[in-house]
């Protein structure tokens, strides 16, 4: 196996190589095929995050489990809240099934919470291998804030960070805003959550939204485990065991308006598919089942169990079928609760 890390621009030069290299497949079964090929699992994120800590841990164990077997590749691809990666999947790399997308969800929900017109790909026609955690979005604030509880965040004003709009670290912030009334002063611009963690350490922010469970006991502990921060709330369907008995509470119950709760669980619908991997619409039906068989094996083998674990990361996987269900459940929302939840991320006023 083969585990490589690589940046990839997407220029027009790339662009059109990688169209000149996308020769369609001759048919062959999946053993055939696959067999000391690469297999290039793109990360829509950059490295050292959540996304990739993840698609490089799949990589490991997936080969053990794949027809053939062929090599992982990991190549990281970030960009427009995974936009662009998306686009690329769809428009530009192979159809054989060498490609393989570990996606950012808002990138497949962008027509419904985002700006349609910045999308060029259907999210419903693309097949999808499974998904490695529906993850549990968390509120932080400093110990030294004013504002000691979400609770009281509905009566004082404090100052979160975010990063740009589309990235759950803004959108969360001004949802809560928006649909819970928390009294919330935001300050947009910062690139990354690593970025944002460094502004609570400084106390330039109070705190800051949109931070995953399994993402903030994998790469920033400290902030809960010295006492540098608080988690003052989780966003999720269903309440997170550990957060839960950590008396941490959940966002829904803050929202009193039958809509803007609706609203609200639209976002955390897009959760429960939070790191989706698919496949171009047009890979051979035979390669996209091998596909998905070898990545439901690895969310049970434990030996990937065992490092997700050592990493303190969740293991709530998804399989691609249900991957599929829940974004179509998002996508098919009524029209009212779509335009709720569009309004609730888009406007500040």
């Amino acid at each position: 196996m083969i585990v490589k890390s690589g940046l990839i621009r997407t220029t027009a030069a790339v662009l059109t190589a990688a169209v000149a290299l996308a020769a369609p497949a001759a048919a062959q079964d999946p053993a055939t095929f696959y067999k000391g090929r690469n297999i290039d699992i793109l990360v829509a994120s950059p490295p050292g995050g959540g996304f990739d800590a993840y698609a490089r841990i799949i990589a490991r164990h997936m080969v053990k489990h794949m027809p053939g077997p062929p090599n992982f590749v990991i190549k990281n691809m970030p960009g427009a809240g995974g936009r662009n990666a998306t686009t690329f999947l769809a428009d530009v790399a192979a159809r054989d099934g060498t490609v393989m997308l570990a996606n950012q969800p808002g990138a497949l929900v962008e027509q419904i919470l985002g700006d349609p017109k910045q999308i060029f790909y259907e999210p419903l026609k693309f097949q999808y291998i499974g998904s490695a955690e529906a993850f549990t979005s968390l509120c932080l604030m400093h110990t030294d804030s004013a504002v000691k509880s979400y609770a009281e965040l509905h009566e004082k004003e404090a100052v979160f960070g975010g990063d740009q709009i589309g990235s759950t670290t803004h959108d969360h912030t001004v949802m809560f805003a928006k649909l819970s009334k928390a009294k919330i002063k935001m300050i947009s611009g910062y690139k990354g959550t690593s970025d944002l963690v460094l502004a609570l350490q400084r106390k330039e922010i109070d705190g800051f939204c949109g931070y995953a469970w399994s993402s903030l006991f994998a790469r920033s502990p400290d902030l809960i485990n010295k006492g540098t921060a608080r988690i003052i709330n989780q966003l999720g369907l269903a309440p997170h065991e550990a957060a839960t008995k950590a008396g941490v509470p959940m966002a829904l119950d803050f929202v009193k308006d039958p809509a803007d709760r609706k609203a609200m669980e639209l976002f955390a619908t897009v959760q429960e598919f939070g790191r989706p991997y698919l496949v171009n619409a047009a890979v051979p039906a035979d390669r996209v089942a091998a596909l998905r068989k070898a990545f439901d094996a690895t969310m049970a083998d434990k030996g990937y169990i065992e490092e997700i674990e050592k990493a303190r990361l969740d293991n709530s996987p998804r399989t691609g079928q249900q991957v599929h269900e829940l974004l179509r459940k998002v996508i098919e929302a009524p029209k009212e609760v779509q335009e709720r939840a569009r309004w609730a991320i888009s406007s500040t006023q």
